[in-house]
């Protein structure tokens, strides 16, 4: 029982701060489905010839190559920041 009024009181601290949140209208997500339904529509066009997973792969493996020395400058930074390795 004193378990339930102490959740109780989170629950309405967690719905207050929530409330504080200002709420969007709707017109706005439906201005953005409308913009958004042509490329969902492109995709599934894709999808019929090439799996999704595979554009997904490539499309990773781009991003690596075309940002190779930037994550091995990262990952030599982190490696120089150990003692005693130069």
């Amino acid at each position: 029982m004193i378990i339930q009024a102490l959740l109780d009181l989170v629950k309405v601290f967690i719905l207050f701060v929530i409330g504080l949140f200002p709420t969007l209208p709707e017109s706005d997500f439906n201005l953005m489905f409308n913009y958004l339904s042509p490329v969902a529509d492109v995709i599934n066009t894709a999808d019929l010839f090439v799996d999704i997973s595979v554009c997904t792969t490539c499309v990773g493996v781009i991003f690596l190559v075309y940002n190779a020395r930037a994550i091995w400058s990262l990952i030599m930074w982190v490696v120089r920041k150990i003692p005693g390795v130069s």
